[in-house]
């Protein structure tokens, strides 16, 4: 599959670099320096230099799928990047699929944004903006899927999980989220599914197909 990879830098996003490479996907990387181009590059992928806030559309060209794992961070420019510009990809999406362009989206989000109010104080706000984004993507159009893991670590990936709307609060390794990336975009039953993610006892394929 070919598959392009916004936010390819972030620490998901690495990670999905990487395992959609070692599988075999010819994977096409979003980064903003050359430093980040490097990186990817490493992980098996064609980089790609754009900017989230200015011209990234060159970076679906080509695409059979696209995943989305980037977000603002501690940078404060969520509205922008959570918010404005997913709405701006999956709307690229849609013009571009009533073309024969890809209708395959997945999306990484949060844990919490149907629920702000039960999420730390400091998440509430961004958590709102990914709901706006997130509902923009369920109203699309698009063969999408949402994903919404709870606290991320580094730690290495089980390849388990507990998946659900909602899961139990938890933490859950990158590895085992870019896992489910891969296992949603190999999976056509995970269409329309927006689903949490933890760590826990399902294997991750199992737990996507299996919503």
């Amino acid at each position: 599959m070919k598959i392009t990879v916004i936010g390819a830098a972030g620490g998901v996003g690495r990670r999905v670099v990487h395992q959609a490479a070692q599988a075999g996907h010819a994977v096409t990387a979003l980064v903003r320096t050359q430093e980040q181009a490097d990186m990817v590059a490493l992980h098996g992928a064609a980089p790609v230099l754009g900017d989230l806030t200015g011209h990234w559309q060159h970076a679906l060209d080509g695409a059979e799928a696209v995943v989305w794992a980037a977000g603002a961070g501690t940078s404060g420019h969520y509205r922008a990047i959570d918010g404005d510009a997913l709405i701006a990809l999956t709307d690229e999406l849609a013009g571009r699929a009533a073309t024969g362009g890809p209708r395959r989206l997945v999306v990484v989000s949060s844990m919490g944004v149907d629920r702000p109010e039960q999420m730390p104080p400091f998440l509430h706000a961004v958590l709102r903006v990914k709901a706006t984004s997130d509902a923009h993507v369920q109203a699309s159009g698009l063969d999408w899927t949402i994903l919404r893991p709870g606290g991320l670590t580094d730690t290495p990936g089980t390849g388990q999980v507990s998946a659900g709307l909602p899961a139990p609060r938890g933490m859950i390794p990158r590895d085992d989220v870019a896992a489910a990336v891969l296992a949603a975009l190999h999976e056509p039953g995970s269409v329309g599914l927006t689903t949490e993610l933890v760590s826990g006892s399902t294997p991750v394929r199992e737990a996507i197909g299996g919503q």
